[in-house]
């Protein structure tokens, strides 16, 4: 009864009664239809999705409109559009290639099929040369060869059966825009989609005349931008990896009718470009900014059907705050691999997974507001009145629990524990150069000299930032400045930026560090000609911090320190440095010059200068020596990097292989 089935002579029928909304478009209270199969678990399958067609019906009378809407319309419109400008690009490109090639037969060819679709167009799928199409066709430039050809191009896409267009395309076209394939909706796919090939058939001056007005003020972008440039292949962030129609070519449709939610991507690359010029984003800033213009373009096409920028309101960008703090992955952003997905597909990846492992945190959710919100103020400097009404600081995350202080939000790292830390192999006597984390053979005291090495004892010993120290240059260890102790210089350089400007400062190193060896492999590594200070965390083949490669290293070596509750990690050894300068009395204001923090008052902050670099090796002493039990080595380097061989954990291009390691070498 439940799948609303029953046998009558071997045969299931499936049987229902009329829901009361359609009541009044039947003469009998019931439906009944043969199933014609003899088995039951087909029947049942079959009675299933019959079950839900019903209900979808029953709902229409009650539901919201069940046609295609004008931003459907001109949704689909748009995809035809592009897709086929890219097909018939495609082709001119081969077309070109041909030492026969002929422009003007190539272009009359496109104007000859232009022809066919406009009368598709005004006449649908019965369209025939009239009179009044011949004298129009004649005042365009054609000759009665060329009248022929369009009937002739017309005999032959019946004889094909490509018009009508099939039926599973135009299907495709109505569900991707979410709207129902009626009878109705079909009919205006099909008049839409006789629409979109005739305007890309006649963007023929683009492909044979070289007029494309992308290409204006190309050039002025480019070198504005600089080295931030998108790289030529990077894959469109509309046209992602489903290749879904809902994708946008801004310069298909004429200037000045409206604004498309595409213009949004416009406005932040020219914001972008304004930053930089400003000094006020570095590349990073402008990557980051980019990529959640990105997601949110693309959430507004495929999950809210956003189509006119006009549209867009408070709520859409509710839901849009919903899927990233709910929905999307936790680590969405650290790969490329996610701006190519679709909606869906972020949404799915998402639910794959537990739930503590999904949703962005807070603060990068108020860091991706606050890019909207300035994208959203250059917009509306410019004419979009309608983003003033949405308010974006409402959507911002309050998380820090006023319950509880800011100190015991993080867990912390205790000096038992950080000691424990270089008590495992690779400090003492590991197994080999690719397994560092491994033990190696009794008696023996295999240490290699690298990042996993050295950064965790600058973590301790400077209070650096990962990111400070795995992206230093070996020009920013300063050892041979007459009467100056050695020290560290953090300040953005090539590889990497800083935090703030108040993380640019000097820090001195450590009678540990020196005992251990660090400037005799600052030697060695300047020897072979290195830039990089751990050239072993540098890979040609990817753009990742090289803190991440270190952290994928250090991870598995907190483990064996059984050091595995959440939060700490090598940002913990930071916080450590800060708690262990405090017991020794040290004031804020001391210990903020080591850890690159601003002052909290105007006097400790405008009205001062930074600690001379004696003074703080003053404070520096003041740590309790945890690395006192590790004997001294001969630099022993990782053999690829003495060898000055690319990364084995690459993956470059054969073109990458063939060059030099780039910013390591």
């Amino acid at each position: 009864m439940a799948f609303h089935i029953f046998r009558r002579q071997a045969v299931y029928y499936w049987r229902r009664r009329i829901p009361p909304a359609l009541a009044n478009c039947f003469q009998r209270p019931h439906l009944s239809i043969s199933l014609r199969t003899t088995n039951r678990m087909t029947a049942r399958h079959l009675a299933t999705r019959l079950n839900l067609i019903l209900d979808d019906v029953a709902m229409l009378p009650d539901g919201a409109d069940p046609y295609l809407s004008r931003s459907q319309i001109e949704t689909m419109l748009h995809a035809i559009v592009e897709r086929h400008l890219v097909k018939l690009d495609r082709v001119a490109f081969a077309a070109k290639n041909s030492l026969e090639f002929d422009p003007e037969q190539a272009r009359a060819a496109d104007r000859r099929a232009f022809w066919t679709y406009a009368l598709l167009d005004a006449q649908g799928v019965t369209a025939v040369v009239r009179t009044a199409d011949r004298k129009r066709m004649t005042d365009d430039g054609l000759s009665e060869a060329d009248i022929e050809s369009v009937q002739s191009h017309l005999a032959m896409l019946r004889i094909n059966e490509l018009i009508p267009t099939k039926h599973h395309i135009l299907q495709s076209l109505i569900e991707d825009v979410g709207a129902s394939p009626t009878a109705m909706n079909m009919a205006a796919a099909q008049g839409t989609y006789f629409r979109g090939m005739k305007l890309a058939l006649a963007e023929s001056d683009r492909r044979y005349g070289g007029k494309r007005i992308e290409d204006e003020g190309l050039v002025d972008r480019l070198v504005l931008a600089k080295d931030h440039s998108p790289k030529p292949n990077a894959p469109s962030p509309i046209m992602d990896a489903v290749e879904t129609p809902l994708s946008l070519l801004p310069t298909t449709e004429p200037p000045g009718i409206r604004q498309s939610v595409t213009d949004l991507l416009q406005f932040t690359d020219r914001l972008a470009q304004q930053q930089v010029a400003d000094g006020n984003w570095d590349a990073k800033t402008q990557r980051q900014a980019e990529s959640i213009s990105k997601l949110f373009v693309k959430f507004m096409f495929q999950d809210q059907r956003i189509h006119d920028l006009s549209a867009l309101r408070q709520e859409h960008l509710g839901k849009f705050v919903d899927f990233l703090r709910f929905e999307i992955y936790k680590d969405y952003g650290k790969s490329t691999k996610g701006e190519h997905r679709t909606i869906e597909q972020l949404r799915e990846q998402g639910q794959s997974v537990e739930k503590a492992k999904r949703g962005i945190e807070g603060d990068t959710l108020n860091r991706h507001l606050t890019f909207l919100g300035q994208i959203f103020d250059y917009a509306i400097a410019r004419g979009v009145k309608n983003l003033e009404a949405i308010d974006l600081t409402k959507l911002r995350s309050k998380n820090r629990s006023k319950n509880k202080r800011a100190r015991d939000e993080r867990a912390k790292l205790t000096l038992e524990s950080a000691r424990a830390i270089f008590r495992t192999a690779p400090f003492i006597n590991c197994s080999g150069w690719d397994r560092l984390g491994k033990w190696g053979e009794e008696g023996a005291q295999q240490v290699f000299h690298c990042a996993l090495y050295f950064v965790p004892l600058l973590m301790y010993y400077t209070g650096a930032r990962r990111e400070e120290l795995c992206g230093a240059m070996l020009d920013d260890i300063i050892v041979d400045r007459e009467g100056c102790r050695p020290y560290i210089h953090i300040a953005a350089n090539e590889q990497r930026r800083i935090k703030n400007p108040q993380s640019k400062r000097n820090i001195p190193l450590h009678p540990e560090l020196l005992r251990l060896g660090f400037l005799d492999y600052i030697s060695a590594i300047k020897s072979l000609e290195y830039k990089l200070l751990f050239p072993d965390l540098f890979s040609p083949s990817s753009s990742s911090p090289l803190g991440n490669r270190f952290y994928k290293l250090f991870k598995p070596i907190l483990t064996s320190a059984e050091i595995t509750e959440a939060g700490l990690g090598s940002h913990a050894v930071r916080h450590l440095f800060n708690a262990q300068l405090k017991k020794q009395r040290l004031t804020e204001e001391d210990r903020a010059d080591l850890m690159g923090h601003g002052g909290s008052s105007e006097t400790s902050e405008r009205y001062c200068e930074p600690h001379e670099l004696e003074t703080l090796y003053e404070f520096v002493m003041k740590l309790p020596v945890i690395t006192d039990h590790l004997e001294p080595h001969v630099i022993n380097l990782i053999p690829w990097i003495k060898n000055r061989q690319v990364a084995p954990f690459s993956q470059p291009s054969r073109s990458k292989r063939s060059s030099n390691v780039g910013v390591a070498g």
